[in-house]
């Protein structure tokens, strides 16, 4: 009797017929990927495989130890940002006895303790521990530019974390410093249209806000949407997403014009996934309510719509999302004077609201509405 061939559930992560040097490859672009999705779980167990196959090269195949180590630093590092504190620091102290007992040239000893330093500082980050995790990056930042240099990844992943250490500290203008660093490095390693340049464009750009710098975000956020728009469609969720944060901000500082021309953007980048994505949900709601605030009822009433069919379609027809349309549908129909209508959404919207007990005081705003229809049209 023939035995089925063994297959591990890493495979489903990459191809494990590939050559163990491959699947380091495809799994650092996936980790990538993941971390940018905000998946820290699928980015662990990406960690984990690749720390599995540089055991095996380093164990089998007689390969330097310093990959290896790498390896289990940026497993720490993701079990920190899941939130798995003890594994981290298991993986850590595992990473630092595995650097100290076997690796005897002072440069690469110093390079990897730079990289043990950013994963530690990671960690404490992850765990609020800011006065901690400012020092042990600073350190971090420190060694790497004398063994590194300032221009590589790792340089510019300090900054990175440095930035947020200064953001949670509320300390924007020394956050738009370091992320600025970082962006930098990016441009100049990935060049200006990279994903991680743009990623980093954007958070520089958040940085600016928080600093009060609205108008100098804006144009920041700008730029990133301008460089989007002229790249290929792989990076059309990245346009949507910058063209609504924009969309939002602009709105915010009552600049609603321009607004509706951010979200047009999204709109027109929207066009080239499924109807059913969801960001075209999103694209089409925001707009939707724009149009409402810009007292545009007739073109917010088609966005509202085409979001009504699209809900059902993707949470079922008695779902709190279909509800929420449904009861903005009435809103709109109210201020236009088609009562039926309203009156149908509204009951509708009510009687899905009055499932759960949660949404008392929606039931309530929706009774109002009902009571202000006159009774001879209700």
């Amino acid at each position: 009797m023939r035995c089925k061939p063994f297959e591990s559930a890493a495979a489903e992560l990459v191809d494990e017929s590939l050559h163990p040097l491959e699947q380091l490859s495809i799994l650092s672009e996936k980790a990538k990927q993941l971390t940018n999705e905000g998946d820290a779980d699928a980015v662990i167990e990406c960690r984990i495989k690749q720390l599995t196959l540089q055991r095996v090269l380093s164990h089998l195949h007689h390969f330097p130890l310093q990959p290896l180590i790498r390896a289990q630093a940026a497993l720490a590092e993701a079990y920190g940002q899941g939130g798995y504190f003890l594994q981290a620091r298991e993986h850590l102290s595992q990473a630092k006895e595995v650097c100290n007992g076997g690796i005897y040239d002072d440069r690469q000893h110093l390079r990897l303790q730079a990289d043990l330093l950013v994963a530690e500082g990671s960690v404490q980050l992850a765990q609020g521990q800011l006065e901690a995790a400012g020092k042990t990056l600073m350190e971090a930042a420190r060694l790497g530019r004398e063994t590194r240099g300032e221009l590589d990844e790792e340089a510019a992943h300090v900054h990175l974390l440095l930035g947020q250490v200064a953001s949670q500290r509320g300390d924007f203008e020394k956050a738009i410093d370091h992320l600025s660093e970082a962006w930098e490095v990016h441009d100049h390693v990935d060049g200006k249209a990279a994903e991680p340049t743009l990623r980093i464009r954007m958070q520089v750009a958040e940085a600016e806000r928080s600093a009060n710098r609205l108008e100098a975000a804006v144009e920041t956020v700008q730029a990133v949407v301008s460089i989007l728009q002229h790249e290929e469609p792989q990076k059309t969720a990245l346009l949507i997403k910058c063209s609504c944060q924009l969309a939002g901000w602009l709105e915010a500082d009552k600049r609603e014009a321009e607004a509706l021309e951010a979200l047009q953007v999204a709109e027109s980048a929207a066009e080239g996934l499924g109807e059913e994505d969801p960001q075209v949900v999103d694209v089409k709601r925001d707009m939707a309510l724009l149009y409402i605030k810009l007292g545009r009822h007739e073109e917010a009433l088609q966005y509202l719509n085409d979001v009504h069919y699209l809900e059902r379609r993707l949470h079922g027809s008695q779902s709190s999302q279909v509800a929420r349309t449904l009861k903005a549908l009435g809103s709109v129909h109210l201020v236009l004077g088609k009562n039926e209508e309203a009156e149908s959404c509204l009951r509708q919207a009510l009687r899905i609201f009055e499932i759960d007990s949660h949404n008392a005081a929606i039931v309530r705003d929706i009774h109002a509405k009902l009571a202000s229809i006159p009774a001879g049209d209700a």
